[in-house]
């Protein structure tokens, strides 16, 4: 008398949760990765006024400003949220430059800065985005 086999085996269910474990894996690292870009790019949302405010003085004064208070802004802590520390506008590396100075938290260092350098332009004002700091993966793709 032959026996029906009913169910998986030991085997099969340890390589389904072997391929499950690799797949929450790949998940988890991708996931980790946008988180981070997503923590970075609030900043460059946040410098909208701002740069506004640069465009202004900029066509006003035919300079860029050198600091918030001659832009028109309020203080650099004033600009932040639960990812960006502060943004200020300062003459280094060239007048009118936007910092943002980030937060330490799980996805970015204490320190870490992104820049926007303006310069003039046929049509008003480029602005250049560069990072020392941070991670090339991690840097908004409009500044790679």
């Amino acid at each position: 008398m032959v026996r029906q086999q009913s169910g998986f085996t030991l085997i099969e269910v340890v390589i389904a949760l072997s391929i499950v474990a690799i797949l929450a894996t790949l998940a988890l690292t991708s996931y980790s990765s946008y988180s981070q870009r997503a923590s970075i790019s609030t900043g460059l949302i946040l410098t909208g006024p701002i740069k506004l405010s640069v465009y202004e003085y900029f066509t006003k004064n035919s300079k860029f400003p050198e600091t918030n208070g001659e832009a028109g802004l309020f203080a650099a802590d004033a600009y932040s949220n639960s990812h960006v520390r502060s943004i200020s506008i300062n003459a280094n590396p060239a007048p009118g430059t936007i910092t943002i100075a980030y937060k330490g938290d799980r996805a970015i260092s204490e320190g870490d800065t992104l820049l926007l350098i303006p310069s003039e332009s046929a049509g008003g004002v480029r602005w250049t985005c560069t990072s020392f700091t941070l991670l090339g993966n991690l840097v908004p793709a409009n500044c790679r």
